[in-house]
């Protein structure tokens, strides 16, 4: 069974007014490419012949009225400066109108999931238009009033720590605007090797739930239309191009520069190294990896400080000198967990397999270990785990070789066959390894699951198995499984990433890390909150602010591999800094992302405050903040006709098309053409907007596992909610839709056994209920059980056109 993607009728609409395209033909490209300095290819499989270059990127025209029509997304130029652990990254999106009429563009892409993304401008002709940090609705508010006015505008919105919404309204008939995205980063680093990682795709994305009217948004993912991009199918391109430049100045010479997935241009000049991608292999369709080593010792610790009006701010990179001891390995019981979802289809797959015929053959004497793999479904090697006996390896390889890839990717259903696995035995350590891409829409239900039902003890190692994976995902759900990620791409050498996953998971080399402050004046504010364990060669990475600049010491302790103490004094002096703004920018962005981990289970009022606040003062993008730029001039009618459209984008390389979206056939089942049309999108509203076809509707998806609240709710037996579930307020709804509101709530199957009031405050806005809030300070009943039930319940609520306000909800339950 494949993804179903539905067409929305709007979508119908709207393409049936500008035009169909059906027709499409590929420019020849003219560029040449100087091979003067070394090209570094990337990684080849194991055992294969180095793929062939692609050839450079022509262009993708479409048909309109009768002549062709270039996409409007012409080029990505991104240009990163490297200093030691900090990158500064700028990002250039060339917009062109190729129509008759004004055009509004809306492209969503993605950045590292902790990228501190700070400012955002656009250029028209000559002219420099800055964008301001607001509040994110008053940012939409700001931009659809002139969009509305025949202002150019462009607005830049975060959907998810790694996925981004850039719409520019307003472009003139044969205009071209250029919009600037900056950030800033910490590198990964890991085994003596410096990271850099740029993001090029967004993949399709799963979206399980109930559908919201024809928007493509459900129950669970209610945002679903907005990090859904429509996806060129295969053989087809936009003539969208990317040129990436990175100049490494690490203040040594830089060794070893490679990249398992991109062809690079390396110039070496002292200490500064040039790299760039080769003309060939400029389509945005994988992630950049970039590696490199520095000459000299591994420097053991690394002091960033820097001091503004905002106070003193410090980073970290600490690799703490503790030696990993093979002679001291706890007993495992290593859960397995594949994802064998339609995305999986051929290469991912079969990737997965060999990693875990690796994995298997690699285990120790003692640990057990059993296979659970997901789609719609889960199944299993066994109901216990197995001895790890010549016999039971047998069976699990076998069992592994004959998997297939199908359906959709059901990964709250494989944590929870996870969370329900016979507890480990007494002395015995269980570990999860979670094999997938991440192409899912309800990201942080599934990490709730984690940071819920994760049994003390226990870790959770993530897998991204595939060239443009869902990092954000793996990530964090290796942070709060207190385990690692890493990512292998589908035509990489699996030996050393199954080497190092051994050296990490047999045992991490230091525990119960403690940071505290010595030195006067308050502690500072230091994060993560809570410092992880550290495994083989991986540093511990603080960012830290101290609100009087006051200088002290930083003390962290641990406990090493066998129990031995470990300790590390660190000064920091604010007078001495490096005066890199960067630093405080990458503070802002790690006390957003605490606060963001704290509400996987549900966004609250303070919560949300308290990241918006944050945001606001370090001028940083967020879920709650956005940037918005405006011309002061009216550039096109107001009253004018307008095209409005939306950007696609290239399918990740090495992901079956027809593994994800089916053949033309599968997909044009329910509700007529799903296969989605390359160009053209329905009008964007602040609600939420259609984004062509690639939407899975809930008619022609596969059937959908409960979660595990809804299923918590069937199982305990309700009691008529009227008797038990008390509407005590309703405010700022028009006073006619109060009545219907309270009869849908009331109409709620609750689960008996919970008392307190529930207090939740949202947005309506063109029938569509908004975000939704938890007052935190106000409820007194806040279990998920129930909150749950009655968000997602509200989600799909759709109360009469043209209503807006905020409403607050007072309900009681007796």
């Amino acid at each position: 069974m494949k993804f179903a993607y539905a067409l929305p009728a709007a979508t119908l609409l709207l393409v049936g007014t500008i035009g169909a395209i059906a027709h499409f033909s590929i420019a020849p490209s003219a560029r040449s490419v100087p091979l003067r300095p070394t090209i570094v290819n990337p990684t080849s499989m194991d055992n294969a012949a180095e793929p062939t270059p692609t050839p450079a990127p022509g262009g993708l025209f479409g048909q309109k009225d009768g002549q062709q029509q270039a996409f409007v997304l012409k080029h990505t130029e991104v240009k990163a400066r490297v200093a030691g652990n900090i990158s500064r990254v700028e990002v250039t999106q060339t917009f062109e109108n190729p129509f008759k009429d004004p055009l509004e563009a809306i492209y969503v892409f993605p950045l590292p999931d902790e990228a501190a993304v700070d400012d955002m401008e656009i250029k028209i002709g000559d002219r420099v238009i800055k964008g301001d940090i607001k509040k994110r609705e008053e940012a939409q508010k700001i931009y659809e009033q002139a969009r509305q006015q025949g202002r150019t505008a462009g607005l830049l919105e975060q959907e998810r720590d790694n996925i981004f919404t850039q719409s520019l309204a307003n472009i003139r008939p044969g205009e071209r605007i250029e919009v600037t995205i900056r950030y800033s980063d910490s590198l990964k680093f890991e085994g003596g090797d410096y990271e850099f990682v740029f993001p090029m795709v967004v993949g399709p994305r799963y979206i399980p739930g109930n559908a919201i009217g024809n928007s493509g948004d459900t129950d669970v993912v209610p945002d679903a239309s907005r990090i859904t991009p429509p996806v060129l199918k295969p053989g087809t391109r936009s003539g969208h191009d990317i040129g990436v430049t990175v100049e490494i100045d690490a203040g040594v010479s830089v060794q070893e520069v490679r990249s398992p997935s991109h062809k690079l241009r390396v110039e070496p000049a002292g200490n500064t190294t040039k790299v760039q991608l080769v003309a060939e292999d400029t389509i945005p369709n994988k992630d950049l990896i970039l590696r490199y080593r520095v000459a000299g010792k591994e420097t053991q610790a690394t002091l960033l400080t820097q001091a503004d009006a905002q106070g003193g701010h410090f980073a970290v990179y600490l690799i703490p000198a503790v030696q990993y001891r093979s002679n001291e390995i706890v007993p495992k019981d290593v859960v397995f967990l594949m994802d064998t979802s339609g995305s999986q289809e051929g290469d991912p797959l079969a990737k997965s397999q060999e990693l875990m015929r690796r994995f298997i053959n690699g285990l120790n004497p003692n640990d057990t270990f059993s296979i659970i793999d997901f789609s719609n479904t889960t199944t299993q090697l066994s109901p216990a785990p197995l001895p790890n006996t010549p016999a039971n390896r047998a069976k699990a390889i076998a069992y592994v070789d004959q998997l297939k890839a199908n359906g959709g990717s059901e990964l709250l259903n494989g944590i929870q066959a996870v969370m329900n696995f016979p507890a480990a035995e007494s002395g015995r350590l269980r570990s999860v390894v979670l094999l997938t891409d991440g192409y899912i829409g309800n990201e942080n239900q599934v990490i709730a699951e984690v940071q819920r039902q994760l049994k003390l003890g226990n870790r959770l190692y993530s897998f991204g198995v595939g060239s443009s994976v869902n990092r954000f995902l793996l990530d964090r759900l290796a942070e709060v499984g207190r385990g690692t990620s890493q990512v292998i791409r589908q035509d990489e050498p699996t030996q050393q990433v199954s080497e190092r996953f051994f050296r990490q998971i047999n045992n991490p080399v230091l525990t119960n890390v403690q940071v505290t402050w010595q030195g006067s004046g308050a502690a500072p504010e230091i994060y993560p909150l809570a410092a992880p364990d550290l495994f083989a060669s991986q540093p511990l990475v603080l960012f830290g602010r101290k609100s009087d600049r006051a200088s002290g010491t930083l003390k962290i302790t641990g406990v090493a591999a066998g129990g031995e103490r470990y300790e590390k004094t660190l000064q920091v002096n604010f007078d001495q800094g490096d005066n890199n703004p960067a630093i405080a920018q990458l503070w802002g962005r790690a006390r957003i992302k605490d606060l963001m981990n704290q509400m996987f289970g549900g966004e609250t009022t303070s919560g949300v405050a308290a990241v918006t606040d944050t945001a606001l003062a370090y001028r940083l993008l967020s879920q709650y903040t956005a940037f918005v730029a405006i011309s002061d001039e009216v550039r096109v009618n107001p009253d004018g006709t307008r095209q409005r459209v939306q950007v696609p984008v290239e399918m990740p390389e090495g992901v079956s098309y027809e593994g994800v979206f089916g053949s033309a056939q599968d997909a044009a089942m329910g509700s007529g053409a799903a296969v989605p049309m390359p160009a053209m999108a329905p009008s964007r509203s602040l609600a939420g907007r259609p984004v062509g076809s690639n939407n899975r509707a809930a008619t022609a998806s596969p059937p959908v596992a409960k979660t595990r609240v809804a299923a918590e709710a069937e199982a305990i037996a309700p009691v008529p909610n009227n008797s038990r579930l008390q509407v005590v307020s309703i405010t700022g709804l028009d006073p006619a839709q109060m009545p219907a509101l309270s009869q849908y709530l009331q109409s709620l199957n609750l689960p008996t056994g919970f008392n307190g009031d529930v207090v939740l405050e949202f947005s309506v806005q063109n029938g569509r209920v908004g975000r939704i809030l938890l007052d935190d300070k106000t409820s007194t009943l806040k279990e998920a059980a129930v909150v749950d039930v009655i968000k997602r319940s509200l989600q799909g609520w759709q109360p009469s056109q043209g209503v807006t306000g905020k409403v607050r909800v007072t309900l009681r339950l007796r």
